[in-house]
């Protein structure tokens, strides 16, 4: 008798799952217009240090790091390998990579602008491919199966482990079931079926994001979910005020997460 998990189409359970989640997709717009507060909130997480401090680099000279961002990762990293290849589908976040970069005389990191449907054949291969927290695909064997291909010795990638994106405090705030991205698990098993165990450790960190005003917080959050009711927004807003206020006068909003970083080392060519 075969091995039962073979015949689910874990794929399909996944891109049922993240088309039905509260948590959309954003396009590369959105993340432009996000691209400020998103390397604002990556100075008060500890996400970063963390990772950085699992990941193998024994034998690596290069590294491609996929969904970059503004370069939390990719500058450090630059710092330890000979190259870096950073790819986001954001041309504001590459921006801010490369201001940063130039800010603190990084001279190794090369950019490419590129979604995960885009054509990558003009993407080099690297020791190391890197995707963190950067998985919101339709089609995830397919972003797999990219990764592989661009790999030389090793993969990582983190995907979130929680329940949903938001704290335990907001849920019980908007009253109203959320439904979740779909997690790690899913990417273990389609690695699975691909011949590949990946290797599975926990990552629990802290953070949180300063807001100037309930309408920053108020849209921070609309960003996440959509639309907003009008009796949401107003016990957000209320939410908002018996937050914890800095002597600058801005509330902070904390929010502690766990990512799941999955490693494994890509089939033989």
């Amino acid at each position: 008798m075969k091995d039962l998990l073979t015949r689910i189409d874990f794929a399909a359970l996944y891109r049922r799952q993240a088309r039905a989640s509260s948590f959309q997709a954003r396009s590369s717009a959105d993340w432009g217009r996000r691209a400020v507060a998103r390397s604002r909130g990556e100075k008060t997480s500890d996400y970063a240090r963390q990772l950085l401090g699992h990941l193998d680099l024994a034998g690596v000279q290069t590294v491609l790091d996929i969904g970059c961002g503004s370069g939390n990762l990719a500058i450090p990293l630059a710092r330890r390998v000979r190259r870096v290849h950073a790819l986001d589908f954001s041309a504001e976040m590459l921006r801010l990579l490369r201001a940063a970069a130039r800010a603190e005389g990084v001279r190794n990191i090369r950019t490419y602008r590129r979604a995960w449907a885009d054509d990558w054949r003009r993407i080099p291969r690297a020791d190391l491919v890197l995707c963190s927290r950067a998985m919101a695909v339709d089609d995830l064997r397919a972003a797999l199966s990219k990764m592989n291909a661009h790999a030389r010795r090793r993969c990582c990638l983190t995907m979130h482990a929680g329940p949903t994106f938001l704290s335990t405090e907001v849920y019980r705030v908007l009253r109203r079931p959320i439904i979740p991205r779909p997690g790690y698990i899913y990417a273990v098993n389609i690695l699975y079926q691909m011949g590949i165990r990946a290797r599975v450790d926990f990552l629990h960190t802290t953070g949180g994001l300063a807001y100037d005003s309930a309408d920053q917080f108020v849209e921070g959050l609309r960003w996440r979910l959509g639309r907003l009711t009008p009796s949401e927004e107003k016990r957000l807003r209320a939410y908002f005020q018996a937050l914890p206020h800095g002597a600058d006068g801005r509330a902070f909003y904390r929010h502690d997460f766990e990512w799941a970083l999955l490693a494994w080392e890509p089939p033989s060519r």
